[in-house]
């Protein structure tokens, strides 16, 4: 009996060893691996590989671009992923009732969501082009104008946020319609009976139901914000000047243009290190939520 539950045992574990490996070479000895090249001049240019300690470090906060970088990170971040919470929940709100092709239209709400970021990068150039833009066409009826979306630091900035909402808070609203159809009719039914209206029930009923799954996103969302990249790359390319650069475009830069291996690998631990910080105040923050319920 025992022998036969061992095997048992040794067979799942052999089943499972080769994606263990595979996840081990894909993801854990890259990062240990840039970790470890962040201690060195490594540059195929200039032919070195030398121990330089903390160094790069040192050099990422004396590089100019680099306050840059952060500073657009987090206004990226904290306005792309504000923007489409709030967006998302009315869209759920919408999507939940009923009415006529609800089906049809959930499904095409998913659409920005499902194509590739450099897709959408590339047609917002369009978009957001001074003479032939659809933006600035309708500008242009209203007022007569047409702003240079892509030249000037403040609107690629807004440019930049405003691409990044249109195409991921579709993704969001359909987590937060999930949220809504999980909620019990009866604590709205209770609402009613206590002479709660609309706004009341959702703000004291709706909203924190959903609020540990509204943590939850935006943690993954600021995170993924914070490691964005092909939005930039092909929609601004970090212009103009260093006004929508992001940490890990920089990194890109760095490892892919510059071919300074060291010093970006540097600037990715950079970026793990907010990644982490941003990943243990958003448990913190959705611990408490759960606890409220």
């Amino acid at each position: 009996m025992r022998r036969a539950i061992a095997r048992r045992y040794l067979l799942a574990y052999a089943l499972v060893l080769p994606v263990v490996i595979w996840r081990l070479a894909t993801s854990i000895y890259p990062f240990l691996y840039t970790a470890y090249l962040s201690f060195f001049d490594n540059s195929p240019v200039r032919r070195t590989f030398d121990f330089v300690g903390l160094d790069n470090y040192a050099n990422a906060f004396r590089d100019i671009n680099v306050p840059s970088a952060l500073n657009f990170s987090l206004f990226f971040t904290v306005i792309s992923v504000s923007l489409q919470v709030v967006l998302a929940l009315g869209i759920a709100e919408i999507l939940n009732r009923r009415f006529p092709l609800r089906g049809i239209t959930r499904a095409i709400n998913l659409l920005p969501w499902a194509m590739s970021g450099i897709v959408i990068a590339t047609a917002a150039q369009w978009i957001f082009n001074e003479n032939y833009g659809l933006i600035n066409d309708i500008l242009w009826r209203i007022n007569g104008q047409r702003p240079l979306w892509l030249v000037h630091p403040d609107t690629a900035r807004m440019a930049v946020v405003l691409t990044d909402v249109w195409k991921n808070t579709a993704f969001l609203a359909v987590v937060y319609l999930s949220g809504l159809q999980g909620i019990s009719p009866e604590l709205h039914e209770a609402a009613k009976i206590d002479g709660a209206n609309g706004p009341r029930a959702y703000w004291y009923i709706t909203l924190p139901q959903l609020m540990p799954l509204i943590i939850s996103t935006a943690i993954f969302g600021a995170i993924y914000r914070v490691l964005s990249f092909e939005l930039v790359y092909a929609l601004t390319s970090g212009g103009p000047g260093t006004s929508t650069m992001l940490l890990g475009y920089l990194a890109y830069l760095q490892a892919f243009r510059v071919l300074n291996f060291g010093y970006a690998s540097a600037l990715s631990m950079i970026l793990f290190g907010l990644v982490l910080i941003v990943g243990l105040v958003g448990f913190v923050f959705l611990r408490r939520a759960w606890a409220r319920l």
